[in-house]
C-alpha cells in the first residue's frame, strides 16, 4: 500500500509543478522608459564637435538602440554665443572646429523631434584640456597584452582623466588565392583583386578613469587601457591603438565612476550595487525626468602606436575563424581528388553564371598545378570562407594612417 501511494505521489507532484507554473514578466521588462541619452563633447581644440542622440528602448525591444533623429542641437557660450550642430547621420549631430574660448563656458541645448518639443539644457560647464599624451606603450603578459598610457600636467590643474580608444588591426585569411573566376574563365589574381588581406576596427566598450587627486604629482604613469587576449587574431599580423584622452572636472569624473560601477562591476555580491546616475542634462519643464549623460567641454588629445607580430612570443595571435579550414577540401564529384576541381567542373564551382551550385562562387581557384598523367592544367580551389578575408568582417581598404 504504501509502495502504491509513494508512486501515485511521484507521479502526481510533477504534474502539479508543470501545471502551475506561469511566465513573470517584471515590469521593467516592459515599461517604455523612453529616456534621452546623450553622448559627446564640447570640443575647444582644433576637431569637430561630435554629439550622438539616443533613446532607450525596453528590455524585451527587438532593436538595441533607437536614434533621436532631426532634433535641433547648439552649443551655447555664457556670452550668449550660439553655435549649431548639423545632422550627419541618423541621430548623430556634429560640427566643424567651433574655435571656443578656453575661457567662457559652455552648455548643449537639445530640441527633441516630439510633438512637444520637449528642450533639454545642460549645466554650464567649464573648459577642461587634456595634457599632452606623453607616451602609448605596451607590456607583454603571460595572457596577453597590456596597453598602457603615460601622462602627466605639470601645472597640477588637471587630476582627473578619462580615455577612449578604437583598435585597427589587420589579419590575413588561410589562402592566398593567385586566381580568379571572370567570364566564363579562370585568370591570374591580379594585386587589386586581392582578397587575402583585410583590416579591422573595434571602438572601447569598457570605461577607463584614472585621478591623481591623492598625489603630490599630477603624473599618470603606466595607465591600463586594455588587455589583448593573447591568442586574438588581433595580434596575428600587426595591431594599432588609437587612445584619446579627456581632461574631467571633479563632478564628470564622479559622473563616469559610477557609471563604472553600474555597468562593469555589478559581477559579484562583493560588488557596488546599483545606484541612480544623474548627469548634467535636464528637461526644462519635467526636472524628474531622467536624462543619461554628461557634458563636458574641451581639448582632447591623442596618439597611435603600432605592435607588429615580431614584437610578440611565438604563436600569439592564432585565434582566427579560418583555423576551421582544412588544408584540403573534398569537392564533388571528384572525392577522391582533395581540392581539385577538373575542367568540367569548373562551371559547377566557379562560374556564378553557368554553375548549377546555389551560392555563386562557392569555391575560389586558390592555386594551379598539372595533372601527372594527362597534363591537363588543373585548379586548386577551397571555400569562400576559407579564401576571402571579408568573410571573417574586414574590409580590403588600407587605412589612410597604416604604416
Amino acid at each position: 500500500m504504501k509502495t502504491t501511494i509513494r508512486f501515485i505521489a511521484v507521479m502526481i507532484l510533477p504534474a502539479m509543478l508543470f501545471s502551475c507554473r506561469e511566465t513573470y514578466t517584471p515590469p521593467q521588462i516592459t515599461a517604455n522608459n523612453n529616456y534621452l541619452v546623450v553622448e559627446g563633447l564640447i570640443n575647444t581644440g582644433t576637431d569637430s564637435t561630435i554629439f550622438k542622440l539616443s533613446r532607450t528602448v525596453r528590455l524585451n525591444a527587438k532593436t538595441t538602440t533607437q536614434n533621436e533623429t532631426h532634433a535641433i542641437v547648439t552649443v551655447e557660450s555664457d556670452a550668449n554665443a550660439i553655435y549649431p550642430l548639423k545632422e550627419i547621420t541618423p541621430g548623430t549631430y556634429a560640427s566643424a572646429p567651433l574655435g571656443l574660448s578656453s575661457t567662457a563656458k559652455y552648455r548643449l541645448r537639445i530640441i527633441a523631434n516630439t510633438n512637444t518639443h520637449t528642450t533639454y539644457l545642460s549645466d554650464f560647464v567649464p573648459v577642461k584640456n587634456s595634457p599632452p599624451i606623453d607616451s602609448v606603450g605596451y607590456t607583454i603578459q603571460p595572457n596577453g597584452l597590456q596597453v598602457y598610457v603615460n601622462t602627466h600636467d605639470a601645472t597640477n590643474n588637471t587630476r582627473y582623466y578619462r580615455w577612449e580608444y578604437k583598435e585597427t588591426w589587420i589579419y590575413q585569411s588561410l589562402y592566398n588565392a593567385q586566381f580568379i573566376a571572370v567570364n566564363n574563365h579562370i585568370a591570374l589574381r591580379t594585386l587589386a583583386q586581392s582578397v587575402y588581406s583585410c583590416w579591422q576596427n573595434a571602438n572601447s566598450t569598457n570605461i577607463n578613469l584614472a585621478s591623481s587627486a591623492k598625489l603630490t604629482q599630477d603624473v599618470m604613469y603606466q595607465a591600463p587601457i586594455t588587455l589583448v587576449p593573447s591568442s586574438s587574431v588581433k595580434l596575428s599580423s600587426k595591431y594599432s591603438i588609437l587612445i584619446k584622452q579627456y581632461a574631467l572636472t571633479e563632478d564628470a569624473f564622479n559622473f563616469w565612476q559610477l557609471l563604472k560601477k553600474n555597468t562593469e562591476q555589478l559581477g559579484s555580491i562583493f560588488d557596488a550595487q546599483p545606484s541612480s546616475i544623474t548627469g548634467n542634462i535636464h528637461n526644462i519643464a519635467d526636472s524628474s525626468e531622467p536624462v543619461l549623460g554628461y557634458i563636458s567641454a574641451g581639448a582632447v588629445q591623442q596618439k597611435r602606436i603600432f605592435v607588429g607580430i615580431a614584437a610578440l612570443p611565438l604563436g600569439w595571435g592564432s585565434d582566427s575563424q579560418f583555423n576551421v579550414c582544412r588544408p584540403f577540401y573534398d569537392i564533388p564529384p571528384n572525392p577522391y581528388n582533395p581540392v581539385e576541381v577538373y575542367k568540367m567542373d569548373y562551371a559547377n564551382y566557379f562560374y556564378p553564371a553557368l554553375g548549377t551550385t546555389p551560392e555563386p562562387f562557392l569555391y575560389i581557384p586558390v592555386d594551379v598545378h598539372s595533372e601527372t598523367i594527362t597534363g591537363d592544367t588543373i585548379f586548386d580551389g577551397a571555400p569562400v570562407q576559407c579564401v576571402d578575408c571579408r568573410s571573417a568582417g574586414g574590409t580590403l581598404t588600407k587605412p589612410a594612417f597604416w604604416q
